[in-house]
């Protein structure tokens, strides 16, 4: 999948397919930009041009749009056990709607720091736009860090339909033995699973997205499941976003779901609600050249805050240099994983 720089704005592609257009020239959405949504919004329906043209026509005559209030602070209610807390953040993603429009309307770096990245999610917030699947995941990672007991990771999905491919991703959650996932997509069978208990190991969960995906014509091409995410929002280390890389159209069941198995053994070994200078010792401090230090402190909830104005400074966080290990269930020589920084803080 690449991306075409244009003025303004790029083109995600897939082959010869354009899939959608990323806003370059941040918030408030500029002239070019909305015309470039415009078109092609009608490129994409070209039955219903002159339906388009009339909602944009009555674009300033509009009713006012209620926006939702994000819960900042559910993760620390009391009063609301895990599977409700989940079920809120759900919704509210659910109340920010899809976006159908082609345009991406935030630029989004995966190989950004955690603490970028969660300040990039408070600005989506403040902004109230509609958003796709990574933004969603964000969103979600945002609210989700300070849940006791919760374990975070991510779930990316690679499919392919009419010779096009597709690229979701969604938040994957895990609270004692039960599994379940936070996100959202055109499809309501490909973003949220709650906390009901029929999910009690991560095969179930994979195997229910696949069969969802084998259900409206896609072939899963790669599925890859990352490390459990630090519950620190200022961290600033990067996330792992492939621990574990399988391709179920290639690959038996029975021997993927044993893959699945040795990672979840993986996790339990990480306590992803520790701070970095609980988990490393003082004498260990003084690391090797392209060894990442921060000083990471405990979930801190700030207000949202205005997107224009902070947006110079929040996006000169510099990436983490922490060397992330991949192993693939296809390949017979894996790569060891790498032991120079502990688990606890590789993510």
């Amino acid at each position: 999948m690449a991306t075409t720089i244009t003025c303004g704005y790029e083109a995600m592609r897939s082959g010869d397919t354009v899939l959608c257009y990323i806003n370059r020239d941040g918030l408030p959405l500029s002239d070019r930009c909305n015309e470039r949504m415009w078109t092609f919004c009608m490129e994409q329906y070209p039955n219903n041009v002159t339906e388009i043209q009339t909602i944009r026509n009555q674009i300033d005559n509009s009713s006012p749009v209620t926006y939702p209030d994000p819960p900042y602070h559910i993760a620390t209610n009391s009063r609301l056990t895990v599977k409700e807390k989940l079920q809120h953040i759900q919704h509210y993603i659910q109340r920010l709607e899809y976006n159908y429009t082609g345009m991406q309307f935030f630029d989004l770096n995966p190989n950004r720091s955690l603490y970028g990245l969660m300040d990039t999610a408070r600005h989506m917030m403040t902004e109230a736009l509609p958003i796709k699947c990574f933004e969603a995941f964000l969103i979600g990672l945002y609210l989700t860090t300070g849940i006791l007991g919760l374990d975070r990771f991510n779930i990316s999905f690679k499919t392919r339909f009419n010779s096009v491919v597709y690229r979701h991703v969604i938040l994957g959650v895990k609270y004692g033995q039960i599994y379940g996932a936070l996100g959202i997509s055109r499809r309501n069978d490909l973003s949220y699973k709650p906390l009901n208990g029929k999910y009690d190991c991560l095969s179930k969960l994979i195997d229910d997205f696949v069969c969802a995906y084998r259900n409206y014509g896609h072939t899963v091409l790669r599925v890859r499941i990352g490390l459990p995410i630090i519950h620190d929002l200022k961290s600033f280390l990067t996330i792992n976003w492939k621990a574990l890389s399988i391709q179920p159209s290639k690959t038996e069941k029975n021997e993927y779901d044993r893959e699945l198995d040795k990672i979840v053994r993986i996790w339990r070994q990480i306590d992803v609600h520790m701070t970095y200078r609980s988990v490393v010792p003082l004498a260990s401090l003084v690391q090797p050249t392209g060894t990442l230090i921060t000083s990471a402190s405990l979930p801190n909830r700030l207000q949202s805050v205005s997107f224009r104005p902070n947006r110079d400074t929040s996006f000169n966080c510099r990436r983490s240099a922490i060397q992330k290990t991949t192993t693939n269930i296809r390949e017979e020589n894996s790569t060891e994983n790498d032991q120079s920084v502990p688990y606890a803080i590789r993510v």
